[in-house]
């Protein structure tokens, strides 16, 4: 299987470099997120109270929907059984967690603005904080007193102005320690810079000057040595990757710009020790429809098409190959690695179809 890959292979890409490229092949957007903004329908309603609640009676898993305070300030867990003498540091997770505010409510799982949550553990005890991510977006709503933008699969009729990615971005991912920064992670734009003291956000991550606001997705892989590779997505007007070669102290080594042809979000990725491997699963971005709805109902599932793989040398970002695979979906994967006669292994949570994304985490 062959693709054309972009003719700008230039490693040390630049913000300039990529919005230029991206001018020139119609990516004028960023961030994957960034369309919906041409969304016609208004999916918030007035009766979100009482559908939530007939929903949360159908499916008690959507308790885990339900919006915390902004505040939260546990302090000791109860702990049973044994405690290892040795365990102790902490321990982060962030996951969207504010589904509703001023009234209204998201329609979808990934729409939720982010909460980094600490777990402390020394001496065999465990203490419990947590702490919303008050990104720029976020407080531009309470400044308001409504939600300004839409979300990834919850749509606003009439939205506040959009300049640039990260006016969308919810910090809802996940998070990441690395070279001495606890950062809370978004796939449409950049990094959110925490304070490991406070859980404050501190603004946004730029990996070099020249490259602020371009997608750094929320599922980097960490080598051994600290070396920490990524990926970036923008889908619309045209699809395209970026790559990121970040080196253990936070630096970054070099990046480059992927025309991989029509895509969808692209949520994980496998390294090896060789290689980036990239899946697309055939669950494509029709830019038509991105016109008149957000972008999870933009995307289209394509059975009948392949699963294309994009295999890319870790030494240098411009030698890549391109393989296929039959038609599936998956957000996850655990291990990847190469034999020695070059194949390439790797686990993935795979699914018939993407109704997980679809039905599911909608509600």
């Amino acid at each position: 299987m062959t693709q054309e890959s972009t003719p700008m292979t230039d490693t040390n890409i630049s913000r300039r470099t990529f919005l230029a490229a991206s001018a020139a092949s119609g990516l004028a957007g960023l961030a994957p997120f960034a369309p919906a903004l041409a969304a016609s329908g208004d999916d918030w309603g007035d009766d979100w109270g009482e559908a939530f609640a007939a929903a949360l009676r159908r499916n008690p898993m959507l308790l885990g929907w339900k919006t915390p305070p902004d505040r939260l300030d546990t302090g000791s867990l109860a702990v049973t059984g044994a405690w290892p003498a040795g365990l102790k540091g902490r321990f982060f997770r962030n996951g969207p967690s504010i589904h509703d505010r001023f009234g209204r409510r998201y329609r979808h799982w990934f729409d939720g603005d982010g909460m980094i949550q600490e777990f402390a553990m020394d001496g065999g005890r465990i203490a419990h904080r947590g702490r919303i991510v008050r990104t720029p977006k976020l407080d531009r709503e309470d400044a308001a007193g409504r939600r300004l933008y839409s979300g990834y699969a919850t749509h606003l009729e009439s939205q506040a102005p959009v300049r640039g990615p990260d006016a969308l971005n919810a910090a809802n991912i996940s998070v990441l320690h690395h070279g001495g920064e606890l950062l809370a992670l978004w796939e449409g734009g950049s990094a959110t810079r925490l304070d490991e003291a406070t859980l404050a956000a501190k603004g946004f991550k730029t990996w070099s000057p020249k490259l602020g606001g371009v997608p750094f997705s929320a599922h980097p892989k960490v080598d051994p040595d600290g070396t920490l590779w990524n990926i970036g997505c923008a889908l619309l007007p045209r699809p395209a990757l970026v790559l990121y070669h970040i080196d253990r102290a936070g630096r970054l080594v070099k990046a480059a710009l992927v025309d991989a042809g029509p895509m969808g979000l692209i949520h994980d990725f496998v390294v090896t020790h060789k290689s980036l491997v990239i899946l697309i699963h055939p669950f494509l971005v029709n830019p038509a429809r991105a016109e008149r709805a957000g972008i999870l109902d933009a995307h289209v599932w394509k059975p009948r098409a392949e699963t294309r793989v994009l295999v890319v040398d870790k030494e240098d970002f411009g030698k890549r190959r391109w393989h296929a695979l039959p038609a599936c979906f998956g957000f996850h994967y655990g291990n990847g690695w190469e034999e020695a006669d070059g194949t390439i292994r790797l686990d993935h949570c795979l699914a018939g179809d993407p109704g997980i994304v679809t039905e599911t985490l909608r509600y």
